[in-house]
């Protein structure tokens, strides 16, 4: 059968995991077509190459849209989704250093008492019941709360910006949209609200990121409320959809692998860490992100054109026999675990990668503390897309509590 990572269908095959493997060992640098719109790009596969293109972006762009579904002659999605991600440095580490001043440790560890203290409202919510759907009770619940809180988005606008971001990450999957036209309004939407919420904060200043953006200065002039729009998109899409996928498919792991959820609450604390990586190394929510060749040039041996689009697949960097022993085992005590769900290192590593390694344990911790015997009931349904690995259905089963 036809590998083609670019295919919305084929993430919903059950030999990925093989197809992947077979990328890395034969052609890890492999020449592909997207099957709709025909534009062509190189997926790079193996551990070591995605990290080498991943820090090396003078040789290979983000400006130019970043997932592989982008045709970069659609100037309309290209302003749509414009955000910080899609710059390269010196612009893109200015605008960084403005979103850095609400991720700082301190602000980090000021929001830790919160997101245990929404964890554990979560679990009040589903404890009497025995039963939940584990996505839209539990997975969408805590990231959302948590991003909103840092943004200062009033309580009755929350369920109104997580259908955005479901309809702006949808891919294909018909269920959110799925299409471009849905995916331009979602993103339109997301950046007006952002505007409205600058321009509040403007006016009436509050104690949270919104106000630390929209007072933020960029080369020494005030960034002006419009552009607060696009850091909104990102914060919001970013700091959801990822977290989220992150529980839902860990959530999944455990059910499948139940001794490991044994081996964990027999240490929650001594193997909290270790078991928080796994779970984002095995989830690998970003499947990939996409790059634009600068100049022509030779990578891992294979010669690249200027204009052409390389695709960096950390989902499969992330299973890289070379460095994951035993890649398909879920194992919450691997150590070392350099899983590069987050990036693996460069000027676009994930700054939010701290809080959610935060949310994931609160989270992990809270459940399994108070409901041991939590379990998936079926299979989960998986989102249609190339980007986003997500779950949009998980149902689950507990004792009462």
């Amino acid at each position: 059968m036809e590998i083609n990572p670019a295919s919305f269908d084929f993430w919903l095959r059950d030999d990925v995991e093989g197809a992947l493997a077979k990328l890395r060992h034969e052609r890890p640098v492999a020449w592909h077509q997207h099957p709709d719109s025909g534009q062509g790009f190189w997926s790079i596969t193996r551990y070591d190459d995605v990290a080498a293109a991943t820090r090396d972006w003078e040789t290979f762009s983000s400006a130019y849209g970043i997932q592989v579904m982008i045709d970069p002659g659609d100037m309309q999605y290209m302003s749509a989704t414009r955000s910080m991600i899609s710059t390269d440095p010196p612009k893109h580490t200015k605008l960084r250093g403005v979103v850095n001043r609400g991720f700082t440790p301190k602000m980090i560890a000021k929001a830790e008492d919160a997101v245990r203290e929404r964890a554990r409202r979560i679990v009040d919510a589903i404890a009497p019941k025995g039963e939940a759907e584990f996505v839209t009770e539990v997975a969408d619940a805590l990231p959302v709360a948590i991003i909103c809180d840092m943004m200062g988005v009033p309580e009755g606008d929350r369920a109104k910006l997580l259908d955005l971001t479901n309809r702006l990450l949808a891919g294909g999957d018909k269920a959110f949209g799925g299409t471009r036209e849905a995916l331009l309004q979602a993103a339109g939407e997301l950046r007006e609200y952002g505007l409205w919420l600058g321009k509040k904060r403007l006016e009436h200043p509050e104690n949270d990121l919104a106000t630390v953006l929209v007072h933020a200065e960029v080369d020494g002039e005030a960034m002006p409320p419009e552009d607060l729009g696009p850091f909104f998109l990102l914060l919001i899409a970013a700091g959801n959809e990822t977290t989220r996928t992150a529980i839902s498919q860990g959530m999944w792991a455990f059910t499948q692998f139940p001794h490991e959820k044994r081996k964990w609450l027999a240490d929650l604390d001594g193997l909290s860490a270790s078991a928080v990586e796994e779970i984002i190394r095995w989830a690998s929510p970003v499947m990939h992100m996409r790059r634009t060749v600068t100049c022509d040039t030779t990578f891992a041996g294979v010669a690249m054109q200027r204009s052409q689009k390389i695709a960096m697949w950390y989902i499969s960097a992330n299973r890289d026999e070379k460095y994951f022993p035993d890649p398909y085992r879920f194992d919450v005590a691997r150590t070392p675990n350099e899983q590069g769900a987050f990036g693996t290192g460069g000027a676009h590593f994930c700054l939010g990668s701290h809080l959610a390694r935060r949310e994931v344990t609160a989270m992990f911790v809270e459940l399994f503390r108070r409901l041991p015997d939590i379990e998936a009931t079926a299979e989960p349904e998986k989102l249609r897309s190339n980007f986003i690995r997500g779950i949009k259905r998980l149902p689950v089963a507990f004792t009462p509590a």
